[in-house]
């Protein structure tokens, strides 16, 4: 069950990721060929249910990318289907306070640090996988492995990052700077003084706990800033948007040579 997103980050390797929305396994399995190192199935804002999840998470597995979910919310459900389906990471939108981090800890780590619903599914080879015979060892494995990322995109979240980054049971954090720099009511300002103050005391207080900063960019100059500052993880894009800017750009290569 080794997550080889955590080893490449224990290696204090950068990693490189995208957001999946368009549906298809055959285009996620694709993804798995272009040297990305994760994909997030985005389940909050695409039409995704558990069956859909569970090919998507075999589909990557097949080519070695490692496969994180994006979940609507903190419920019950949410995290258990996507643990249970095998995904190595969860990020999880839109929180606000300590209250909801607790609750992702209660509901995505197993005793002792939570309470997650125990259950022999795919993630432990339906319980088959020799690790997963043990259920001391299943849970102990099953904690140091999947990777917990809240996301920070509310002037709330920010206010308490340190408190979130310091507890047990979270793995790191991810930045949504759209929605967090519309909280902060700065909409897209990326280059706005305090947008760029909230991202260093994010990173800041990541690194004083030496867990791994994450981050979304929908722009290559932006992309490759926040590399240089030292995010842990990049998430480039959405798939379909990357799509069609390739396509724009292969187009207008084409037509040049009239």
């Amino acid at each position: 069950m080794e997550n080889q997103l955590k080893i490449k980050l224990k290696n204090n390797e950068q990693v490189i990721g995208t957001f999946f929305s368009m549906g298809n396994a055959d285009i996620l399995e694709c993804l798995g060929y272009t040297s990305l190192d994760y994909v997030i199935i985005d389940t909050e804002h695409g039409p995704f249910d558990t069956e859909t999840i569970m090919d998507f998470v075999r589909a990557a597995e097949c080519v070695n990318l490692t496969p994180m979910i994006r979940i609507a919310d903190v419920t019950h459900k949410e995290i258990q289907r996507a643990v249970d389906s095998g995904a190595k990471g969860i990020v999880i939108p839109y929180l606000k306070t300590l209250d909801d981090i607790k609750k992702i800890i209660e509901f995505a780590k197993f005793p002792p640090m939570g309470n997650r619903g125990f259950i022999q599914g795919r993630a432990s080879g339906f319980g088959y996988k020799q690790w997963a015979k043990d259920i001391n060892e299943w849970m102990d494995i099953s904690n140091q492995e999947l990777l917990v990322l809240p996301q920070c995109e509310t002037v709330q979240c920010l206010e308490v990052i340190e408190h979130i980054v310091e507890m047990e049971g979270i793995d790191g954090i991810f930045v949504g700077p759209f929605d967090l720099s519309i909280s902060m009511g700065i909409p897209a300002q990326f280059e706005n003084e305090r947008f760029l103050s909230a991202l260093e005391r994010i990173l800041k207080a990541c690194k004083n706990v030496h867990k791994p900063a994450f981050i979304f960019s929908s722009d290559m100059k932006n992309a490759q800033k926040y590399m240089k500052w030292g995010f842990d993880g990049i998430a480039y894009g959405i798939d379909t948007a990357v799509v069609i800017e390739a396509y724009q750009n292969i187009v207008k290569q084409i037509r040049q040579i009239k």
